[in-house]
């Protein structure tokens, strides 16, 4: 969809106003206008930010900023909202600024759904768009053989898988590569995948308990009352060493289970409650884990350090935004008590 912007308040009759921008890119275009201590492309959503509104190093007028990330905003898309003074040469010199920049070069994001990494089944294959009007395709192997993406692709081998996209104006996103491995025999049984820790193999829960896919997990749980649902299934609590490898990938240097950059979009990391388990898709670990960054915190079998009588939970909740990394940790919940926002998968030898 094309980014767009207007005035939200009476024009010229008040002594502040709001330019709201709307679309794909409306925090990339608002940023290249704005001035101050940080970008507004590493803005958390809901926040507000001082600085200036310059165009071609002219000021324009100092502002507040309003960031809102889709889908999540009065619109449903990105969203910037400039609060600046309400005369009118000051609305029109920025809404001309706004005019005059390039809305419709950058490129759509294109992503794979389901995302790489290791299967046991044979999975169908699309390319997802941030933009509703979108074109995609996807190439097995190399770039020569590109198709429709739309339709889905049914894929059962190892190896790289290319995509691209093309937005309703006409700007073409890079090939991009992914890789999926997939596997003949999985020893973990269902809804439970094989990760490895120092050597061995552990067998860790795809979803927080009760590890079933579409099911809201359980949380209003204490560390012991989990470690005992666990012991009942034959499992047991994952330890943090465990649960961090099963977050950070083949490579284990992943900062979130789906790559190192935080993107609000794949997890349930800036929502207001839990979600049922799976519902985020592109929340997915490489070997099969779901909604370890953001929906609940984890209870871990692992003690604190730093207080003795803590064991330590991971992966951050629903509103953690960006704090929500495998490494995320907390050892401030107390261990007897039950919690709206701590859950747990559980792990087998």
């Amino acid at each position: 969809m094309n980014t767009i912007c207007a005035i939200s308040t009476p024009y010229g009759s008040g002594g502040i106003a709001v330019v709201r921008v709307s679309g794909a890119n409306a925090i990339t275009i608002v940023d290249s206008l704005f001035h101050a201590k940080k970008s507004l492309n590493e803005a958390k959503a809901y926040t507000i930010h001082y600085g200036c509104i310059k165009h071609k190093d002219e000021l324009l007028d100092q502002v507040l900023v309003s960031v809102f990330r889709a889908p999540h905003s009065f619109t449903g898309e990105d969203v910037v909202e400039i609060q600046c003074h309400g005369s009118k040469a000051v609305l029109s010199s920025i809404l001309d600024s706004l005019a005059k920049l390039p809305t419709d070069s950058v490129p759509p994001t294109v992503s794979l759904v389901p995302p790489p990494g290791r299967y046991y089944e044979p999975i169908k294959l699309k390319a997802k768009c941030d933009e509703l009007k979108c074109n995609s395709w996807i190439s097995i192997g190399d770039t020569n053989s590109p198709q429709d993406a739309k339709k889905g692709t049914e894929y059962n081998k190892t190896g790289l898988v290319f995509f691209r996209a093309q937005d309703s104006a006409g700007n073409y996103s890079e090939w991009q590569s992914a890789e999926y491995d997939m596997a003949s025999d999985n020893r973990c049984g269902k809804n439970a995948y094989p990760v490895p820790v120092n050597g061995k193999e552990v067998c860790v829960d795809a979803y927080e308990y009760p590890n079933k896919a579409g099911e809201v997990p359980r949380d209003m749980v204490s560390q012991e009352q989990a470690a005992s649902l666990c012991a009942s299934e034959g499992k047991r609590l994952c330890s943090l060493e465990e649960w961090q490898a099963a977050c950070k990938g083949r490579e284990q240097n992943n900062r979130y289970s789906y790559g190192a950059s935080y993107i609000p979009s794949r997890c349930n990391s800036n929502t207001k409650a839990v979600i049922r388990s799976g519902r985020r898709t592109q929340c997915r670990s490489w070997w099969g884990m779901y909604d370890m960054n953001g929906n609940l915190w984890e209870w871990t079998a692992t003690k604190s350090k730093e207080k003795e009588s803590a064991f330590i939970a991971a992966g951050g909740t629903w509103s953690s935004n960006n704090q929500t990394r495998c490494t995320e940790s907390s050892y401030s919940f107390y261990p007897q008590n039950q919690y709206p926002s701590v859950g747990f998968r559980c792990c087998k030898d």
